[in-house]
Parts: C-alpha cells; sequence; structure tokens
C-alpha cells in the first residue's frame, strides 16, 4: 500500500534505519563521503511545504518511500517536482511497491503543478532500467570529480 506521509512518520517506523541503511550502500559515489542523511533540513523542508513523503507498507512495514521535492526552477520559471530519495528495500522490489510509489509521485507532481517529475538514478542500476520503461526519457547525465578529501 502507498499512503502519503512526513519525516517524522518516516523516523518513528522500526524499519527505517534499515531502510537507510540499505539506500546508502547501493547509493553511495566513490569519491563522495558516505551518505548520511540530515534529517533536520528533511523535517524542515517538510514542515515547510517544500517536501511531500510517500510511503510503501507491506502489512504495517515501512518497505520503501519516495521524496519529492517542489522548488521554483529559476531557470523554467516553474515549480517543478524532483525525486530526492526514492528506495525500496531489494526483498520488496517485486511486489510492485517501486512503480506504486513512482506513480504516486506523479500523481503529486500534478498536484502541485508541475509539468513533469524528475527522477534520477545510479547509472546502469535497476531503476536506471525500469525507467525508460516507465515512459521516463533520460534528458541528462550528471558527472562527477573528487576535488577535496572533505
Amino acid at each position: 500500500m502507498i499512503r502519503p506521509g512526513t519525516i517524522a512518520k518516516l523516523e518513528a517506523a522500526p524499519s527505517f534505519p534499515a531502510l537507510l541503511a540499505e539506500y546508502a550502500a547501493e547509493s553511495a559515489i566513490e569519491g563522495m563521503p558516505p551518505p548520511s542523511a540530515r534529517m533536520e533540513t528533511y523535517r524542515a523542508l517538510d514542515e515547510a511545504g517544500a517536501l511531500h513523503v510517500l510511503e510503501a507498507v507491506a502489512g504495517d512495514e515501512l518497505v520503501g518511500f519516495i521524496t519529492v521535492l517542489s522548488a521554483p526552477l529559476p531557470h523554467y520559471g516553474r515549480t517543478v517536482a524532483v525525486s530526492e530519495s526514492f528506495f525500496v528495500a531489494r526483498a520488496h522490489r517485486h511486489t510492485g511497491a517501486g512503480l506504486k510509489l513512482l506513480r504516486a509521485a506523479e500523481d503529486k507532481a500534478r498536484e502541485i503543478g508541475s509539468p513533469g517529475l524528475v527522477v534520477s538514478a545510479p547509472f546502469a542500476g535497476r531503476l536506471f532500467e525500469v525507467l525508460p520503461r516507465c515512459g521516463y526519457a533520460e534528458v541528462s547525465r550528471i558527472f562527477f570529480k573528487k576535488v577535496t578529501d572533505a
């Protein structure tokens, strides 16, 4: 089941720490520091109405989530919905939870008046393979170069 959530509800879910650890392991970028979610920033964005949380649950267990930022992009002069975090536990990926989260995020994008939903995916990962089959077009690539040891 997909339901609206909040950062506070995510943090309260018993399975959230394990989801974050699994997400961090899969989304790490070589040369970047290890992922370290700043929950206070997420809470502030959520409370300001700039971050929308959707949860995937199986029974009472949180098994995935997607967060959608709604920010005005000066380049386009419009508020655009951008998926900031998107993760489903590997053990629950065969259930369709990821596709349901994605569709719910698209509904949220429409609700906030965004012309579309921007979703990033690790290169050659499972989401990278799935998105084109869901109607998403690859519109750019992100490159990274380590410049400090900080």
